[in-house]
């Protein structure tokens, strides 16, 4: 799935190709996930921001809503292209038309008043953005030290901080030393976290995100993150921190990589 470097990569793309453009058109599949887009023809394009892993495309007095989902793709064509799985298609004023394919049909878009959120939960609930300073170190610190639910599963909940997949997760983990398993997370552990958290995910847009087969940035180009990498994926294979194996685990759901050296196990 897309994660905030990627989400992040594509807005970059795309938003100088639609802002200040007009919507001439707009089309998209039927059926609850796609929505209703005829609100966004004759509106202007004012501003594409990210939120934690949607694209939020300002249009005046509305907001259109995208989530990439598992295989979604978002850019901008002369043309749309011949493809059973384009799930949406915006004409552009000039001719351009911005279009959504989406392979696996687990993405979503919707058009909703400028930051009403209700039917979108997860974007209503969302955490600060890691890489801004609402990212504070002591809320951060507070909420990883409670006795919840592990810090794989609090990292991914969305409401912590905004943006972290599986991905990133795993890789912020094995550069603080943290087991994916642990909870109640100390302070200094809590603050090595934080860093790794940005520090990860700068490095990922510096590299224009991370592709294992789907993922194509705005321009359809593949990321270059992939062979940067540390645990994820790598199963079996040396961590580049001690030389142990790389071990895969099921963890709040997914699968999970991390060094056993390195991210010692919770005590029980």
């Amino acid at each position: 799935m897309p994660e905030l470097p990627e989400v992040e990569t594509i807005r970059r793309d795309i938003a100088p190709l639609i802002v200040a453009r007009r919507i001439e058109s707009a089309d998209a599949a039927g059926g609850p996930r796609y929505g209703r887009v005829a609100e966004a023809v004759g509106r202007t394009v004012r501003a594409l921001a990210r939120r934690g892993k949607y694209l939020l495309f300002d249009l005046e007095d509305r907001e259109l809503v995208i989530h990439l989902g598992m295989s979604g793709r978002l850019f901008v064509a002369s043309s749309a292209p011949a493809s059973p799985h384009l799930r949406a298609e915006f004409g552009l004023e000039g001719g351009d038309s911005l279009c959504f394919v989406d392979m696996r049909k687990f993405g979503t878009l919707c058009i909703v008043r400028p930051g009403q959120y209700a039917a979108i939960p997860t974007l209503a609930r969302m955490g600060p953005e890691p890489l801004s300073d609402a990212f504070e170190q002591t809320a951060f610190v507070r909420a990883v030290a409670r006795q919840g639910p592990c810090i794989k599963a609090v990292l991914l909940a969305q409401k912590v901080v905004a943006g972290l997949g599986n991905i990133y997760v795993d890789e912020a983990l094995h550069r603080s030393g943290i087991h994916p398993e642990s909870r109640g997370i100390g302070r200094a552990q809590a603050l090595r976290l934080h860093r790794a958290i940005r520090d990860v995910l700068t490095e990922a847009i510096e590299d224009r995100g991370t592709t294992f087969s789907l993922y194509r940035d705005g321009h359809l180009a593949e990321g270059r993150h992939y062979e940067r990498l540390r645990v994820y994926d790598r199963a079996g294979r040396p961590c580049p921190a001690c030389g142990s194996p790389i071990a895969k685990i099921r963890v709040a759901q997914r699968g999970t990589h991390y060094c056993p050296a390195c991210q010692s196990a919770p005590l029980s």
